[in-house]
């Protein structure tokens, strides 16, 4: 595509956008306007007592989760309402998703729950379908940057992630969890989907 070039939308790229716009928009416009609703996560307490900065480090955490979901979402959303998207908004969709798996490869947690999380999340399913289905709609320098960006995420998560979380096992990966003061049922459902008993 030229970069005034308008594509109507295929079947596939409807189905695409339609998902992206359900769940990020949802995503995000939930998670921008929970403020009053949200449960803290447990970590952010220290001492019986909420800890001001940790608060502050989860709130801007989430927010920038929320704006990213937000971004994405409004960009499939514009797609599905004028019917065609141009090069330029399918570029950033590329983007954003490969951004977003770059952080998933960084985090792989041991053991077979990292084949679990990436099933579990909608961008592993997402970035491949866009990568088989409509790479051709995309400059061949923005493709290898969403290539190198996904490469890079893989080499923090050999040398870097796996160097600092020594052993890097499901037991130590468990307990961390337990000291950091998860609820038990979020490290039970952990714990089931990793094959892990703690004795």
């Amino acid at each position: 595509m030229n970069p005034t070039e308008i594509f109507d939308l295929t079947f596939a790229l409807k189905v695409v956008l339609w998902v992206e716009a359900i769940v990020y928009l949802g995503i995000g416009i939930v998670e921008i306007f929970d403020d009053f609703f949200r449960k803290l996560p447990s970590w952010t307490k220290l001492n019986g007592k909420l800890n001001a900065y940790l608060f502050m480090e989860d709130k801007m955490q989430h927010k920038f989760h929320a704006a990213i979901c937000f971004f994405l979402g409004f960009i499939a959303l514009n797609g599905i309402i004028e019917g065609a998207v141009s090069r330029f908004e399918i570029e950033l969709l590329f983007i954003g998703l490969a951004l977003i798996m770059m952080l998933l490869w960084m985090i792989l947690p041991p053991g077979r729950l990292a084949l679990l999380m990436m099933l579990t999340k909608p961008e592993t399913y997402l970035s491949v379908i866009m990568f088989v289905l409509f790479s051709d709609l995309i400059r061949a320098e923005i493709f290898y940057l969403c290539l190198g960006l996904n490469i890079w995420g893989l080499i923090v998560y050999f040398l870097n992630t796996r160097k600092n979380i020594n052993p890097y096992t499901y037991k130590r990966f468990h307990d961390d969890v337990v000291e950091a003061g998860i609820p038990k049922s979020r490290i039970k459902a952990m714990d089931k989907m990793a094959g892990f008993k703690d004795i």
